[in-house]
């Protein structure tokens, strides 16, 4: 019998190909069935694809679950799918599929097949992805297909067997996929589809979602390089994504969220800092107070004192929260350096901002803010904070800067009472009710007697004593 088929298999075509030697005047002649199924078989033994389909298409033929078998054991690679063979194997394998007679003997043809396709190495996704499409695999078969996908972490194939197989994700699956889509940064479309393909009441899925989420949640050092640096990758930006999609399914574990808390605050960044006060405020979120306090010296030693006030805020007691403001003051305190001025107004303005949203109850933070702001001559804020929270200067304070006023007073031999405007100001910055007051005053007064004569001189004394007469009126004679 002439077996004189066209061997090139890669022009085989799904619509009705060229005219071959079956379809010349010569081979006009009607053949038998028995004869087709030997024309066939011969195709097969020469893996001739475009005379099995004109088999099909002018006899009705098709392949028989052992000619199944024999074709597509034939598209396999002796070794590995690599990236020469598999646009081949991958049509090869559409061709057969679209030849195969759907009987049970050949369906099961087909997920053997799957699992060769499987022991084989390199990369078989689209093969895979053609014989799940089929819509033909068994039960084990499909759920290796599953497999396969979930392990190379290729979501959208899992999607479509889910779909199409109605599979639900175990909870192996789920704890795999899950960190594989952390580990790759996909964006969150991804996350929300895993988060909705397993089974909700399954719980050990639900227990290994908490299991994931303490992972991620616990991965990382403070203070890491990963954290600290917004342009590694961002790390930070996956993390808090992937823990707050989580969260927001109701997947919930304390321990991962007070982790989280602690990395967002080790970032030291407005956003970090901002989410850790979100995990607080609706997850209950808790964190060492010691860990806060290294957190707080750490933005004021790097002068980055703008984060103080979102810091505070996140010390779960009041107590902590008060102390730890009260700490802050103080060493802002420390940095209102007049000789740095922009520094000067940073830390000022750190200090009024925690002032307007927690106060201050500790006098020692208050008077040391209000004397560093009478060394670096800020009246304006020395009064504000006099008038607002009660600072007041301590007697050696006192004793100190009406001297210095009055020295400028004298240096500049103003003649004009005006000139006398801060130093009147000045005067409210010491509490009346202070036994030693009066005696300061009295000395102070002592002193500007036996200075060198100046325009303004008797005028100070005069506001002096007449401010001593306002606050302790027995006490003058």
């Amino acid at each position: 019998m002439n077996c004189d088929f066209p061997l090139d298999c890669e022009k085989a075509e799904t619509d009705d190909p060229k005219l071959s030697f079956l379809e010349t005047p010569a081979n006009t002649a009607t053949l038998t069935l028995d004869a087709v199924r030997l024309l066939m078989d011969a195709a097969v033994r020469t893996n001739n694809f475009p005379a099995m389909w004109q088999l099909k298409i002018r006899y009705g033929i098709t392949l028989s679950a052992a000619q199944l078998k024999d074709v597509l054991w034939h598209t396999l690679p002796p070794q590995s799918f690599h990236v020469y063979v598999i646009p081949s194997a991958d049509n090869k394998v559409r061709m057969a599929l679209d030849l195969m007679t759907h009987d049970d003997a050949s369906k099961r043809v087909v997920s053997d097949f799957l699992q060769e396709v499987l022991k084989k190495k390199g990369h078989a996704e689209m093969v895979v992805n053609r014989l799940a499409g089929s819509k033909i695999l068994n039960e084990n078969a499909q759920k290796e297909a599953l497999d396969f996908f979930v392990s190379i972490g290729v979501f959208d194939e899992v999607k479509a067997l889910k779909e199409q197989y109605g599979l639900s994700l175990n909870n192996r699956q789920l704890k795999e996929l899950l960190l594989k889509v952390y580990a790759s940064k996909r964006n969150s479309s991804h996350l929300q589809w895993i988060l909705s393909s397993y089974d909700k009441d399954n719980k050990s899925c639900i227990e290994t979602l908490c299991e994931v989420l303490r992972t991620v949640a616990t991965q990382q050092q403070e203070y890491s390089r990963e954290l600290l640096d917004r342009s590694y990758g961002n790390f930070f930006d996956n993390y808090m994504e992937f823990i707050n999609t989580l969260l927001s399914h109701d997947v919930k574990d304390q321990t991962a969220v007070d982790a989280a808390m602690t990395k967002a605050v080790s970032t030291l960044c407005p956003e970090g800092l901002t989410w850790a006060g979100q995990l607080k405020t609706n997850y209950q979120a808790t964190m060492d107070p010691a860990k806060l306090e290294v957190a707080i010296d750490k933005a004021v030693d790097e002068r980055q004192f703008f984060l103080l006030k979102l810091i505070v805020p996140l010390f779960t007691s009041d107590e902590d929260a008060d102390m730890a403001n009260n700490r802050v003051l103080e060493k802002l305190a420390s940095k209102l350096d007049p000789c740095y001025e922009f520094f000067y107004r940073m830390a000022k303005n750190a200090c009024n901002q925690l002032l307007e949203i927690s106060g201050c109850s500790s006098q020692k933070a208050l008077d040391t803010l209000i004397k560093k702001a009478i060394e670096n001559r800020d009246i304006p804020w020395a009064s504000e904070l006099n008038s607002k929270y009660d600072a007041y200067l301590d007697i050696e304070m006192f004793e100190s800067h009406i001297c210095k006023e009055v020295m400028v007073v004298k240096r500049c031999k103003h003649t004009d009472p005006y000139y006398l405007g801060d130093l009147i100001t000045s005067l409210r910055f010491f509490k009346a009710d202070n036994p030693n007051l009066p005696g300061a005053i009295e000395k102070v007064v002592d002193r500007i007697r036996n200075m060198e004569k100046f325009p303004l001189q008797q005028n100070v004394v005069d506001k002096l004593r007449s401010f001593l007469a306002d606050i302790h009126p027995p006490l003058m004679t």
